[in-house]
């Protein structure tokens, strides 16, 4: 049994809850956030799905409940038609100083890979800042981001473990042509909107934003102004994930 949050915007979600109830697919809408995620974590359901509730009141109850949590959206790569995940899309998923910002990167990269290897896809990493490394020197924030990039590569290494890891400044089109499948942004405000832009206004199949933690919780973060097929979509995904455990 799986649940879809529903919130004020309704109709998009009924198709999506009617879709997959046409499949055979059990599934229940819940109105309330708390209840959502409560039935969540006492495992009365498999997995759950935020629909069309506020995100401002599901996530904050959701981090009350789990700790620390990161959220990556999970899209369809249209140069090769596999899944990369694109990460932080939301605004308060990391931390706004250049240390915790660093740390929070790192951490997430970390989860981010554990996700894609337990379900055997090789990882590879890009690292996105605000320019062309060419425009290092044309704006200070810019270069920010630039050094900021340049110190997670540097960090990744010198590890033991060798992860395929790149700095392509702000190209995100050559890093998804060369099939990178989680792409970094650099912080929670330029990943929402490079979300918005790629799922929301050109249409790019996705699959919800998977929370990526110590643990595995079985929860997609969906937008409200998405469409029933993203919803769907989300259901889909959480159990082809339950199925490969």
């Amino acid at each position: 049994m799986y649940a879809i949050g529903i919130g004020e915007k309704k109709d998009e979600v009924l198709k999506a809850y009617n879709k997959l109830r046409e499949e055979g697919i059990e599934v229940e809408l819940i109105n309330n956030p708390k209840t959502l995620v409560d039935k969540l974590l006492n495992r009365e359901i498999d997995g759950a799905v935020r629909g069309s509730l506020s995100s401002s009141k599901v996530i904050p109850y959701l981090r009350e409940k789990v700790g620390k949590f990161y959220r990556a959206s999970i899209l369809k790569n249209p140069f090769n038609g596999e899944i990369f995940l694109l990460s932080p899309v939301g605004i308060d998923d990391i931390r706004e100083d250049k240390e915790g910002r660093v740390k929070d990167k790192i951490e997430l990269i970390n989860y981010a890979v554990n996700f894609l290897k337990r379900n055997n896809i090789e990882p590879k990493i890009a690292l996105l800042s605000g320019g062309r490394l060419s425009d290092y020197g044309r704006s200070r924030e810019v270069d920010k981001t630039i050094e900021e990039c340049e110190e997670i590569l540097r960090h990744f290494k010198k590890t033991d473990e060798k992860l395929d890891i790149r700095h392509n400044g702000i190209l995100i089109e050559e890093v998804l042509k060369k099939g990178c499948n989680i792409i970094i942004a650099p912080d929670g405000i330029s990943g929402n909107l490079m979300f918005r832009c790629l799922g929301l206004v050109c249409n790019l199949e996705g699959y919800g934003a998977i929370l990526l933690s110590k643990e595995e919780i079985n929860f997609f973060d969906t937008s409200r102004n998405a469409t029933w097929k993203r919803y769907y979509n989300a259901i889909k995904f959480m159990e082809k994930l339950i199925k490969i455990k």
